[in-house]
Parts: structure tokens; C-alpha cells; sequence
């Protein structure tokens, strides 16, 4: 795997074996920092050919390379945890280092996530934050923090959200469940506004590409029409390539529900 780390060429190699395979190349002061310890900390979000991120002492040699990232860091002892005989990143401190990496959407996706999965108490990360003034990107994850909304199911929902809120737009809340006569829930919609009866929903491909999805998510949104429902769907191409327009479609929505007055 590395210069003196070695492992058989019959074995798969996963996100645990490439993370102790980088931690074995770096030494015994080595701690899994960033998307890697996000991973390890348990996100949902995580693509097995991410980049594995190592951390060393201020003094030590930063580098990228073989897949492996090794950065230079001011941590201290109270900014790491052991995870199964490995040294990683608390979940505070691995916030902190992913919401200051630009750019800031990406960033907000991933503390969506984290929160999510580490259960982290955002007025510890705000204390955090406020501590360790000065450094690269603090303004960053200073302004995200409000936006951070643990409920968000995927990254796009969040950029999504995000788009919304700099837009100025309302404030969409997030998970919005709907329930049939008897109380049970039927839909659940990724963003909307549930007074106003709008709801958002982000049709990511791995969802929402097979004949049988996109039929059951009409006669779902057919059903929600009945209710009284808007329902808006979006695509990541529209978001990317057409952001504008959906912004005044929502926009639009808005005003005739009443949202302004």
C-alpha cells in the first residue's frame, strides 16, 4: 500500500483498510482528520475513493500523495479521540476543519451530515469556533453554523436549502411530513413550507431514474395536489445550470400562497 506497509494483492481494500494503511505510513502521532474522520464518525454521505486525510504535529511534514493527504495541525489533546485502537478527530474538531473548507455549500453539506451522525451540539461547535478565532476559513463555518440542519437526508438538499436562504427567500423547513386520514405518513418531502403547502423536492438520479420510482412519485404528488399541495421537483442539473429561474419559480409560489404578507 505504502513504503514498508504491505498487504495482499488478493485482499479488497475498503475505507477502513486504506485509512489504517495511511496510518501505518505516517507514524504513531498520526490522527485521521477531515472527510476521513467524518467517515469513521459515521456520515452517510462518503465516496469509497475519497482522499484519506492524516493529520501530524505543527513541526511535521505536510504532503498529498498515493491517495494520501498529510496536513500539518495545531491540535491539541482535548481535539482527539480514539475509534477502534484508531486516533481521529472529535467530532467538534472535524466539523470545525470540514465547515472552513471552501467551497462554502460543499462545507455545509458535510455538517449537515456530521451533526447528523455524531449528534453534535451546535452551541459547542459555536464555542469552538469562537476559541480558535483568526484561522483559515473561520468566517466561513461562522456564518454556515445558523444554516446547519441535521435533518437534511443528503448534501444536494442542503446546497439546495442554502440557495434558498441566500436568496433571501423564506427560510424552508426541512422533512416535512404529510398524513392520510387514519394519521399515517404517506409523503415526506425533502423541503417546503408546510403552512403554505409548498413543498420542494430534490430527484436525485440514484433515486428517482427507474420507470417504477418516477411512477410512484406521481401518484404521490397527484395525491398531495388533491391536498392542496405545490409541489416543486429539482433536478441538479436546474439547480447548477438554472438556479435563477427556479429561485422566482419558488419566488412565485410564495406570493400567490401569501408568504409575503
Amino acid at each position: 500500500m505504502h513504503r514498508g506497509v504491505l498487504v495482499s494483492a488478493a485482499k479488497s481494500l475498503g475505507p477502513h483498510d486504506l485509512i489504517d494503511g495511511a496510518l501505518l505510513r505516517a507514524g504513531p502521532s498520526a490522527v485521521v482528520s477531515g472527510l476521513s474522520a467524518a467517515f469513521l464518525h459515521g456520515i452517510s454521505w462518503y465516496e469509497a475513493d475519497s482522499e484519506i486525510e492524516i493529520s501530524r504535529h505543527a513541526t511535521g511534514q505536510g504532503r498529498c500523495r498515493g491517495g494520501v493527504r498529510v496536513v500539518r495541525s495545531d491540535l491539541s489533546p482535548g481535539d482527539v479521540m480514539v475509534i477502534d485502537g484508531r486516533r481521529v478527530t472529535t467530532p467538534i474538531r472535524t466539523a470545525y476543519d470540514l465547515g472552513r473548507r471552501p467551497p462554502h455549500w460543499r462545507a455545509l453539506g458535510r455538517l449537515d451530515d456530521l451533526v447528523n451522525a455524531a449528534d453534535i451540539d451546535l452551541r459547542l461547535l459555536w464555542r469552538y469556533v469562537v476559541e480558535h478565532p483568526g484561522t483559515r476559513g473561520i468566517r466561513q463555518i461562522r456564518e454556515l453554523i445558523p444554516h446547519i440542519n441535521p435533518l437534511s437526508e443528503s448534501p444536494p438538499e442542503s446546497w439546495l436549502r442554502l440557495l434558498i436562504v441566500e436568496a433571501e427567500l423564506p427560510r424552508p423547513e426541512a422533512q416535512i411530513s404529510v398524513l392520510d386520514d387514519n394519521g399515517y405518513e404517506f409523503a415526506r418531502m425533502d423541503l417546503g413550507y408546510r403552512r403554505l403547502k409548498i413543498g420542494i423536492e430534490f430527484d436525485g438520479t440514484e433515486f428517482h431514474e427507474t420507470a417504477e420510482q418516477r411512477a410512484h412519485d406521481a401518484a404521490r404528488d397527484a395525491r398531495l395536489k388533491r391536498m392542496g399541495w405545490i409541489i416543486l421537483r429539482v433536478t441538479g442539473d436546474r439547480m447548477r445550470d438554472e438556479s435563477d429561474e427556479l429561485l422566482r419559480d419558488i419566488d412565485k409560489h410564495l406570493r400567490d400562497r401569501g408568504a409575503y404578507r
